[in-house]
């Protein structure tokens, strides 16, 4: 559910007091959901902003919401520009529900964009002429070109449609009152949305360990299937014991005369001709033994299996009654007949007897949308130049100066951009000696002409065909740049 134009425009009123408080604290929570903590004369507050799809909307908050295991690259660059700034402005831009802040601080002025247009939406950060400086996701715009260093475009504005009623009853005691309405009904899609998540992690193992009784079941009903065959294994046994002396060794076959209450009957028995008779006759004796004695095991376990099949299911139906405050105690009982959730972990442990390796570079990515690779280190730098990067790839450096290798995936046959170029150039200045320089030169190609001399100290390199370029570092572009950095697996 995301909020409406008319419920924007009354939200964006009530919050006008915010205007001319200080910017405290800035948390990214998620991909494009963050909190300004405030202060002014209205007293401290906590400004909730959220472009995530479902629950795109802001007002007032009481709570702040969870942080993430790991922060946000986005984090790092708006606190960076926002806390210590004051609030100037907050108003609602013509166009499609997208309300715009304004904030003055030591570094200028700065907006913050948030787009709240449902599964659309995105946070973007503008420097003071209204150039991109960053963004909390990627757009999915494919009218407008929404990345950093480009000039900010609204969206279209929407036809007129009939006034739009407010959906949320203010909550008069809060010193906000629709917003507080609001995040009671946003706390309750939480609270839901959870609810049905933990029920969906204790039912998955309690389906899974269901299935697995069954199919033992299965297994189980095969195995007492074979008793009557025993019975017919132990008759053919008696028989050939009454007959021996009449079976030839290395028969394979044997006919023999069985007294029945309807009279005599020939019966012919399959042997083993590696055997004796007597051996085939202990064989049919020991096969039958067997089954006997596992049938009563068999029944025992049988009627195991089925109970535990019948509390698994009883619980799996219990699980979809029970509300938050009961799962706990499910657990618990789901733990006790071995069917449990796994326990979260913050990342895939390594195979046993592998050690996890830490990747040799950072990884950022060009205006294009190209991967970029930084070298760690003077070791990582072999690393990343003799064994990742591929022929074609572009590989740069400071001339003259330490530091890391850079390299840019390019698909076989593929020339970089010159905007890439230049963005791959502003890393490898960045990430060497030349740090901080307003003017350095890079050079560059392909990987394919970088040799690593035998016995050369670790980082040390030849390369051919290079092309050399006299860099004039942009701030914004470098800025842009290190916000893109992927995170580094755990």
């Amino acid at each position: 559910m995301s909020l409406r134009q008319a419920e924007i425009d009354a939200l964006v009123k009530e919050l006008a007091p915010l205007a001319g408080s200080r910017v405290d604290a800035v948390r990214v929570h998620g991909e494009r959901a963050l909190t300004l903590e405030l202060f002014g004369r209205a007293g401290p507050a906590t400004l909730l902003l959220s472009a995530e799809a479902d629950r795109t909307r802001i007002h007032a908050a009481s709570r702040r919401p969870p942080s993430p295991p790991r922060p946000f690259p986005f984090q790092a660059l708006l606190r960076g520009e926002l806390e210590g700034a004051r609030l100037t402005a907050l108003e609602v831009r013509s166009g499609d529900r997208v309300v715009e802040l304004r904030f003055e601080g030591a570094r200028g002025t700065a907006r913050l964009v948030a787009e709240l247009t449902g599964r659309h939406g995105n946070l973007l950060l503008l420097d003071g002429a209204g150039v991109i400086r960053a963004s909390a996701g990627q757009s999915s715009s494919s009218r407008r070109r929404l990345v950093a260093g480009e000039p900010y475009e609204a969206p279209p504005v929407r036809p007129a449609f009939p006034a739009e009623a407010v959906r949320f009853a203010p909550v008069f005691s809060s010193p906000f009152p629709l917003s507080a309405a609001v995040e009671a009904h946003y706390q309750a899609l939480e609270e839901e949305r959870a609810l049905l998540e933990a029920r969906r992690r204790l039912r998955e193992p309690l389906r899974a360990a269901a299935a697995r009784a069954r199919r033992a079941l299965g297994k189980l009903g095969e195995e007492a299937a074979r008793v009557p065959e025993a019975e017919g294994d132990r008759r053919a046994a008696d028989l050939l014991k009454q007959g021996l002396h009449a079976v030839p060794r290395g028969a394979r076959v044997a006919t023999l005369t069985e007294w029945t209450e309807e009279g005599p009957r020939e019966v012919t028995l399959a042997l083993d001709p590696a055997q004796t008779p007597r051996e085939n006759m202990e064989r049919l004796y020991r096969k039958y033994r067997r089954i006997a004695e596992s049938a009563a095991r068999v029944a025992a376990r049988t009627a195991e299996v089925r109970e535990r099949l019948s509390a698994l299911e009883s619980l799996a139906a219990e699980i979809e009654r029970t509300g938050a405050e009961g799962l706990t105690r499910l657990e618990r009982e789901a733990r006790r007949l071995g069917a449990a959730p796994r326990a979260s972990e913050p990342a895939r442990k390594p195979r046993r007897g592998r050690e996890a390796v830490a990747l040799p570079y950072r990884a950022f990515r060009s205006h294009a949308g190209a991967a970029i690779l930084v070298g760690k280190g003077a070791a990582e730098n072999d690393e990343l130049t003799v064994r990742v990067a591929k022929g074609n790839d572009l590989w740069l450096h400071a001339r003259g100066r330490p530091g890391a290798h850079v390299v840019v995936r390019l698909a076989k046959g593929q020339a970089p951009d010159q905007e890439t170029v230049l963005d791959a150039a502003h890393l490898a200045a960045h990430f060497s000696d030349a740090r901080g320089e307003p003017v350095a030169e890079v050079v560059y190609t392909r990987a394919k002409y970088v040799r690593k001399p035998k016995g050369s100290a670790p980082g040390a390199v030849s390369y051919s065909q290079e092309r050399s370029l006299l860099l004039r570092v942009e701030p914004v572009r470098l800025e842009r740049l290190l916000t893109s950095a992927e995170p580094e697996p755990a």
